[in-house]
């Protein structure tokens, strides 16, 4: 899924704001009357303000990112390799792949994704549940939590593949997004072999038993080793995003999480020159198609951005 982004120049400090998902039209049904909708005074001018770019195709926030960086490479190849850098973790020669956490619910005849916006991860379950699949896959995968919510896999050996990232896959079907290329196959037999080393585990058993989701799934992108990156186009980088704050990492810039409110984000970056924010808390409510989270993450951005 091709995911369109808003990018707003604002003065003096020559921030640029990356905030995929902010259109919402495709959150309606086709034909739907939108209504009044919300008034986002800040938005607006900020927006007002930015430049307009006729026939620009919409591209994913990670291409953006990448290319945005000098990275030529297709798709969402070594996207986990920044990102391990972005969690603060060196990545080596390695080969590394996300391997994120997520619930497989069945829909009909297929089997449609859920990702941890959906459902909380502790800390503690992460490291029972990847010890437990590294007992059955290591060597030859090692599975690494960096984040409760955001894992990682080593493996030695390259492996050529095609991936969609979650945020493009989440709420979707997932015939259609999973792994392609050269090695696609045997990535697809082992992902069936983790849902079923998944499926009885102990932390997964108590967490049906409090109505909880269990992690009955693992989604991998962003394969590669770790490579440098040609430009740098920001001084600062400030994302929750792992693969923003990673690759900034990687051209030499700082980074940092968002702040709570735009006085605090300008002045991590009170030094000036270029800074990138990137705002993407409208994302998993619009893969879920959920408008009215949508409206509730724009308001409380609004109030975020209204000192800039």
């Amino acid at each position: 899924m091709k995911v369109k982004c808003v990018l707003i120049d604002c003065a003096p400090m020559h921030v640029q704001l990356l905030v995929p998902d902010l259109l919402v039209p495709r959150l309606l049904p086709s034909g739907t009357d939108p209504g009044p909708g919300i008034r986002l005074k800040a938005l607006e001018i900020l927006l007002a303000k930015g430049r307009r770019m006729e026939g620009a195709a919409p591209v994913s926030a990670e291409l953006w990112l990448k290319t945005r960086f000098g990275i030529e490479s297709a798709g969402d190849a070594g996207a986990a390799a920044w990102s391990l850098l972005g969690d603060k973790i060196t990545p080596g020669d390695s080969t590394w792949l996300r391997a994120d956490p997520v619930h497989l619910s069945v829909d009909r005849d297929t089997l449609m994704l859920g990702d941890s916006t959906l459902f909380n991860v502790s800390e503690a379950e992460a490291e029972a549940l990847s010890a437990h699949l590294n007992a059955h896959f290591s060597p030859d995968l090692v599975f690494l939590p960096a984040h409760p919510r955001r894992w990682y896999v080593r493996t030695e050996k390259a492996a050529s593949l095609l991936c969609t990232p979650l945020a493009q896959a989440r709420g979707r079907t997932i015939s259609a997004h999973l792994p392609g290329g050269v090695d696609a196959v045997p990535w697809h037999a082992l992902m069936n072999e983790i849902q079923m080393a998944l499926h009885d585990h102990p932390v997964n058993e108590a967490r049906e038993t409090r109505g909880e989701l269990p992690v009955n799934s693992i989604w991998f992108w962003g394969s590669g080793a770790f490579q440098p990156v040609s430009s740098r186009p920001f001084d600062h980088v400030l994302s929750d995003d792992p693969l923003a704050r990673g690759l900034a990492l990687a051209s030499g810039s700082t980074a940092a999480p968002l702040a709570p409110d735009a006085t605090s984000l300008l002045s991590a970056a009170s030094d000036g020159g270029q800074v990138l924010v990137v705002l993407d808390a409208l994302r998993a409510p619009a893969a879920y198609g959920d408008l009215p989270a949508w409206e509730a993450q724009t308001e409380a951005m609004e109030l975020s951005l209204i000192h800039i």
